[in-house]
């Protein structure tokens, strides 16, 4: 904000030691610091405040936005539903279309059976007794 240089500092800073004297110069050094970092933490919340209700004013004219897009009908009268049964309907009949996907997963379900595998230990030994007391 302001533009001071460190020479400048310095300046003030005999200044202030000659008009308030040694004593009090740190008191009111402290004082000063926290009442400029008050002052920092009140811009920046006002900033935050203000970039807060910003966003909030686009989110708003962005739903608003959406909603009207939403309210106002396609320009085919057909609602989504409607077009897969139709487009369904098209390409295979309806007992066909039941008939394939039953057919689809009895295939699936056989080809799982085929595929499993041992889930036990025990399935993995050998099931031959083993011998005790053997000499090695």
């Amino acid at each position: 904000m302001f533009d001071i240089a460190f020479s400048e500092l310095v300046v003030i800073g005999i200044v202030a030691l000659l008009v308030i004297g040694p004593d009090k110069l740190p008191k009111i050094a402290r004082t000063a610091g926290h009442l400029f970092g008050r002052a920092q933490r009140y811009v920046n919340d006002v900033k935050s405040d203000i970039n807060r209700e910003l966003r909030f004013e686009e989110l708003q004219s962005l739903q608003d936005e959406i909603r009207q897009n939403t309210q106002q009908p396609a320009s085919p009268q057909y609602k989504a539903g409607q077009i897969i049964r139709h487009d369904m309907e098209q390409t295979a009949p309806k007992y066909q279309v039941g008939q394939i996907i039953r057919h689809d997963l009895e295939q699936n379900d056989h080809a799982a059976e085929e595929h499993q595998r041992p889930t036990m230990m025990a399935d993995y030994i050998d099931p031959a007794p083993l011998k005790q007391g053997a000499a090695n």
